[in-house]
């Protein structure tokens, strides 16, 4: 394969997380493309999904987090 050729994924995994503060309020940050959202994005190659949230929440919005839960897994493949 030519190196200058790229690739692309058959699939791709996101992870978004749903952060709240002690007054029960939700984080959402503001894309250019989405509007609103909960902060989240594509998980990196060799990255625990787990890790993906952490790291998106903070790249997003400064905030560092622990994760409680996984609450859902969807896959838009056929």
């Amino acid at each position: 394969m030519d190196l200058t050729e790229r690739v692309m994924p058959t699939h791709i995994i996101a992870a978004a997380g749903i952060v709240t503060n002690q007054n029960g309020e939700i984080l959402l940050v503001k894309t250019h493309r989405h509007g609103w959202v909960f902060p989240g994005g594509q998980v990196e190659v060799g990255e625990n999904v787990i890790d993906a949230v952490k790291r998106e929440v903070m790249e997003e919005s400064g905030i560092e987090i622990e994760v409680g839960e996984t609450f859902c897994i969807s896959s838009n493949t056929c």
